[in-house]
């Protein structure tokens, strides 16, 4: 079983959510209504730390208040979910760049995403990311 970071935790704690490993087929969900992160008990063999940062990032966005565009085409599923991923990999940027002590010239792309099952189709936004991070 796979830990999930301790700095995540605590943002996950500190917004007073929950998170919870249940059997289902999507890798996550965030019910605002129960204030509560679900998550498929598969990702619990891997790092899920993506997935709850993920999911984080609809709950900072308050995208359940966005339901109907998310719902109503694709192009507004994609927007919202583009947006999550964005606020996911900042936030772990963030935790990265506090564990590991390194300069700014020894971020790795490749590593971070493999580090944190980043889907490769977001390899560019991770990229602009680091080479912005201070």
């Amino acid at each position: 079983m796979s830990e999930v970071n301790h700095h995540l935790l605590k943002i996950v704690n500190d917004m007073d959510l929950d998170l919870i490993f249940v059997n289902m087929d999507r890798s996550g969900i965030y019910y605002a209504s129960e204030k509560t992160i679900f998550l498929s008990n598969r990702l619990l063999e891997k790092n899920s730390d993506f997935e709850i940062s993920h999911e984080l990032g609809h709950c900072i966005k308050k995208h359940e208040e966005l339901s109907d565009y998310y719902n109503a085409t694709d192009y507004g599923r994609q927007k919202l979910e583009f947006e999550a991923n964005r606020i996911a990999i900042e936030i772990l940027l963030y935790i990265w760049s506090n564990e590991y002590d390194f300069e700014k010239e020894q971020l790795n792309a490749v590593k971070f995403m493999e580090y944190y099952n980043i889907p490769w189709t977001l390899e560019g936004y991770v990229r602009e990311s680091m080479s912005n991070y201070a």
